[in-house]
Parts: structure tokens; sequence; C-alpha cells
């Protein structure tokens, strides 16, 4: 079966802004919870301290806060869930015996 590239509503608006967005790595989600109807999510990355005793400590920074309407997180939540699905389908490699080539 081909891959199949879902296509957006015809109401949705999109413009690349390149470089203009931010790119936000995280490592866990710190907190969350919800304010007057808004979802709240704080990111956190982790980092490494040295330690005046030759240790390294870790610790985490928050690294982006997300807030959005229920319905925007529910797209979020569905992107996610797309996104680890992609993660679990095998990838396809090529047959060893297709791939070689005999004289």
């Amino acid at each position: 079966m081909a891959d199949q590239n879902p296509q957006p509503p015809a109401s949705l608006v999109y413009e690349d802004t390149g470089a203009a967005a931010s790119l936000v790595y995280f490592d866990i989600v710190g907190a969350y919870g919800v304010m007057n109807g808004t979802i709240e999510i704080e990111l956190a990355t982790r980092i490494l301290v040295p330690a005046p005793n030759g240790l390294t400590d870790v610790k985490f920074l928050s690294s982006g806060r997300l807030r959005c309407s229920p319905t925007a997180a529910a797209n979020l939540r569905n992107a996610l869930d797309a996104a680890l699905k992609m993660l679990e389908a095998p990838q396809q490699q090529p047959d060893p015996v297709a791939a070689s080539k005999m004289n």
C-alpha cells in the first residue's frame, strides 16, 4: 500500500515562516494543568552541572511553556500519536538476497 498524505482541511491557511518560528527541544513535561479553560504545559530540558566535589549534578530548566485551547491540545495530541505510530512502523529494509548480485 502506498503512503497516503492526509490533505489538510480547505479552510486551513498555513504559511511557512522559516527561521522566524522558535524550535523547542525538551526532555520531560515538568507540569501541566488547566486555568480558565486554557491548557497549560511546562516543558523542561535536562542539563548537567559540574559540582565542586568533581561529580555532576543533573538539573532541569524550563525550556518552554505551552498555552492552548482544548481543541488545539487535542490536535497536538493527535499529531504526537501519529508521529509515535510512525516510529512503531517497521522500516523497510532492502532484502539482502535481492540487494546482492551474483556474477
